[in-house]
């Protein structure tokens, strides 16, 4: 009983974002954007002028915790080392009472979360194919700088005058780093999570089978009575993105890295286009 009366309190009373209009240091909050599981994250701006920024914000019951500051200051780290348009840049970093904030760009758009179900768009194999490109390039962008996102997710990628905006890099690790923060070993979670949360090329390779799976079922209605079945049963998929999502997935073995697949992708894209 004791565990829950505390998440409760923590999430309802000790982490409740600041309203907007309060002001934080030099920053008047306009509104909150979302609260995830390490922060919150506000839209805000600067006193007298028009310049939007985000502000995020360690969550209070993780103050002093191995996933609160010290997570955060590591984030920072990484974004500074990117310099990519379509990646959010970190500009400053504050504490306001006791409170720790990152200063970022922000990107205005919808995330590929909003378009596939709120707006409810249909993409075919072919352009799912052409989204999935422009993503990839800048996964192995990352990569190319020894980044691993580890969180490239639907709800973290912006769409926006037909190009992808990667946001939230706060599980995103440099290789050859530990893993998290407080579990050294990630064998004791599991499998999925073990696949997702490693520091390796693999674990974005399958975040990226398991994005390019929602941009598939975009087209997809299963009838009232159906039974569900897998997505190699649901979806009808030419061979080639068939064989590309399994190595994604390593059902088949996967993609020792994001331009191996990108090889891969291309050749469909050109292919489906000369035969279009």
């Amino acid at each position: 009983m004791w565990k829950q009366l505390l998440t409760w309190w923590q999430q309802t009373i000790y982490d409740r974002p600041y309203k907007p209009g309060r002001q934080i240091g030099a920053y008047r909050i306009e509104k909150v954007l979302g609260l995830g599981s390490y922060g919150i994250a506000y839209l805000a701006r600067r006193e007298g002028e028009q310049e939007l920024f985000v502000l995020k914000q360690v969550r209070p019951s993780l103050r002093r915790t191995p996933k609160g500051e010290e997570m955060q200051a590591y984030e920072r780290n990484v974004l500074e080392k990117l310099s990519h348009p379509q990646i959010p840049r970190c500009l400053d970093a504050f504490t306001y009472r006791n409170d720790s904030f990152l200063v970022m760009t922000y990107i205005a758009g919808p995330t590929l979360e909003d378009i596939l179900f709120e707006e409810q768009i249909h993409l075919d194999e072919y352009t799912a194919a052409r989204y999935m490109r422009k993503l990839g390039e800048i996964v192995a962008y990352l990569h190319d700088h020894g980044i691993i996102h580890r969180d490239v997710r639907i709800p973290n990628v912006i769409w926006k005058d037909e190009q992808p905006y990667l946001i939230d890099f706060g599980l995103a690790r440099r290789l050859g780093d530990a893993p998290t923060y407080t579990v050294e070993d990630v064998s004791v979670y599991p499998p999925e999570k073990q696949l997702k949360r490693e520091v390796a090329p693999a674990s974005d390779l399958y975040a990226l089978g398991h994005f390019f799976l929602f941009l598939l079922y975009s087209s997809y209605t299963a009838a009232d009575d159906a039974v569900e079945r897998s997505w190699e049963e649901e979806l009808s998929l030419t061979p080639a993105i068939r064989n590309m999502i399994r190595s994604l997935l390593q059902i088949d073995p996967g993609y020792a890295s994001v331009q191996e697949w990108l090889a891969d992708l291309d050749a469909y894209l050109q292919h489906s286009s000369v035969h279009a």
